[in-house]
């Protein structure tokens, strides 16, 4: 060896190894929306729920505030007079049903895109 020293540096010099990186994900905002603009439509409700569940749910609601939000699609349609906003349920039956039992006005929602049809 011509004399020169030899820097030890290990495997990783020899195989290069990319970082692991995690896939970006899009942060999405909490909104808060007044109740009395959510919609359901008739192929949503379900039937039957239990009147102990929402009870429960109602209580909890009314002791620590709704922790978890609905989603929502958001639908405008035109009218003579301009535009008129209101926003379908995609998620959060019972917890919207609770939420009106507990008084609220307003309810978090996460805001989803729905593909058209």
């Amino acid at each position: 060896m011509n004399g020169k020293k030899i820097k030890a540096r290990g495997l990783r010099a020899l195989i290069p190894i990319k970082p692991k990186t995690r896939p970006k994900r899009k942060k999405e905002s909490v909104y808060y929306i007044e109740i009395r603009k959510i919609r359901q439509t008739k192929e949503q409700l379900k039937k039957e729920i239990d009147k102990k569940v929402l009870k429960d749910l109602t209580e909890s609601i009314r002791k620590y505030g709704m922790i978890q939000p609905i989603f929502v699609a958001k639908v405008e349609k035109r009218k003579k007079r301009g535009i008129n906003v209101y926003y379908q349920l995609v998620s959060g039956q019972k917890r919207l049903i609770s939420a009106k039992r507990a008084g609220l006005r307003v309810v978090p929602a996460m805001i989803k895109k729905i593909a058209e049809k």
